[in-house]
């Protein structure tokens, strides 16, 4: 009963949680990270949480931050409060008569119903939150940089919530041994772009672990500070996977040592297919096939052309042959490879000759 009694916790806010913890709502301690935002608890996501477990670690590190688990809820977190984009959302989900004012932005909180839209997506400034493996901050919290949470609109845990209706998608678990890495980096790289820091990803992934890997106590916290900070990088680096939504990288110096050649059109357009298909796999082997290429679409120029583009790549050493055809057995494959950063222009002629005459080929260029 030492955590009830913490001084530094306002009354509102205990009064709140408990509340709140009365009513059903499943909560977890926050004060992590540069925000306060991140769980104190590595096994946040287990449901036995009494209010004594929370309490007490806020106690201990003087944090007045608590978090609301989404079992059962879907909350749509708007990153600026704007009354455009409060009524916009409305309109499509449904009126919620709980909202709470963040720092940034409005929480409208919702019954959930199953997987939530991509709201960032369709670039709009709002992220979309359900499950038993995400939270929000709770109202009254108030983080170590001031920002306050208020509730502006009706009473979580009292006000009947309408449901927020998406396409279902079942969680299986647990997740069998061999496949937890695996099935958390996906899940690492499904939530990297709504979580504010590596911290708050692992604290998420540890919660996934606990709660849905079979045997998690196997499965170190290092594994997960790597996969956390793998996928943190991925999204710094813009590099996260959206499908066809996705974008890639184009040295401005390979186009540079392509243009006003004969074929550095056709070579560019090439080049440019190949990156599509291939470039997201440093170091991948594939086939270049001109005619399955045409028949596929993906591009409209004819064999001879292709086939001038292609080595117009191998002279300038954007493209290198990996292994020889074999009759019968094994087609010819090829590498993307990249110009080495420290080539000046006035070297890139001098690169063409040196490669034209079978110097250095796919050596010096290759990034396997």
């Amino acid at each position: 009963m030492t955590a009830l009694r913490a001084s530094h916790l306002p009354d509102a806010l205990r009064n709140e949680m408990a509340r709140l913890k009365g009513a059903g709502h499943p909560l977890l301690p926050l004060g992590g990270g540069a925000d306060g935002k991140a769980p104190l608890l590595r096994s946040w996501a287990s449901p036995g949480l009494t209010l004594s477990q929370i309490l007490a670690p806020m106690h201990r590190t003087g944090s007045q931050a608590y978090g609301v688990r989404l079992d059962g809820l879907a909350v749509i977190d708007c990153d600026c409060d704007d009354p455009d984009l409060v009524a916009q959302m409305e309109a499509r989900f449904g009126c919620s008569p709980v909202h709470v004012k963040t720092p940034r932005g409005r929480h409208l909180y919702y019954r959930a119903a199953g997987a939530m839209p991509n709201l960032r997506g369709e670039g709009l400034p709002v992220d979309s939150k359900t499950g038993a493996r995400s939270y929000v901050v709770g109202p009254l919290s108030c983080r170590p940089d001031g920002g306050f949470y208020e509730p502006v609109k009706g009473l979580l845990g009292k006000d009947d919530l309408p449901t927020l209706h998406a396409p279902s998608k079942p969680v299986s678990a647990p997740i069998p041994t061999g496949q937890r890495h695996v099935e958390l980096v996906k899940e690492a790289m499904r939530m990297v772009e709504f979580v504010s820091d590596d911290k708050e990803l692992e604290a998420n992934l540890a919660g996934i672990r606990d709660e849905w890997c079979a045997d998690p106590a196997t499965m170190p916290d290092s594994e997960l500070r790597d996969i956390a900070g793998w996928a943190w990088k991925c999204r710094l680096n813009n590099s996260v996977y959206k499908g066809r939504d996705s974008a890639f990288p184009m040295q401005r110096r390979s186009l540079d040592a392509l243009r006003d050649k004969p074929n550095g059109a056709d070579a560019i357009a090439l080049l440019v297919t190949l990156e599509d298909q291939h470039g997201h796999s440093p170091g991948k082997r594939f086939p270049l096939d001109f005619a399955a290429m045409r028949s596929a679409g993906l591009l409209n120029l004819s064999v001879p052309r292709l086939r001038a583009a292609r080595r117009l790549l191998e002279d300038v050493g954007l493209l290198r042959l990996a292994s020889k055809h074999r009759a019968g057995s094994k087609k010819q494959t090829f590498v993307l490879t990249r110009m080495p950063a420290s080539l000046s222009e006035a070297e890139i002629p001098l690169l063409r000759s040196r490669v034209v005459r079978g110097e250095g080929r796919g050596r010096v260029y290759s990034y396997l």
